[in-house]
């Protein structure tokens, strides 16, 4: 979800802003790290959902998977020289 806000800043900052591609993404990249506490929390929960994910894979899915990374790998490394 995202809240649109309106914010009055310094001008240098203002030039920053503008500088940028997208005001919105540089202004909470720089917040989030000023929430070390919360990044934290969202890391270990993406972590730990993907921890479940990976143990609830069968070993047919594990098998799958390990044979489209080594056709991948073969595509990628087709007629490469090392």
């Amino acid at each position: 979800m995202t809240v649109k806000l309106s914010i009055s800043v310094p001008d240098d900052v203002a030039a920053f802003l503008r500088s940028r591609g997208n005001a919105s993404a540089a202004v909470t990249e720089a917040v989030r790290r000023m929430l070390p506490d919360a990044r934290r929390a969202r890391q270990r929960a993406a972590a730990q959902a993907y921890g479940e994910f990976l143990r609830s894979r069968t070993p047919q899915q594990l098998e799958e998977e390990r044979a489209f990374i080594e056709g991948s790998n073969d595509i990628a490394l087709r007629d490469a020289q090392w």
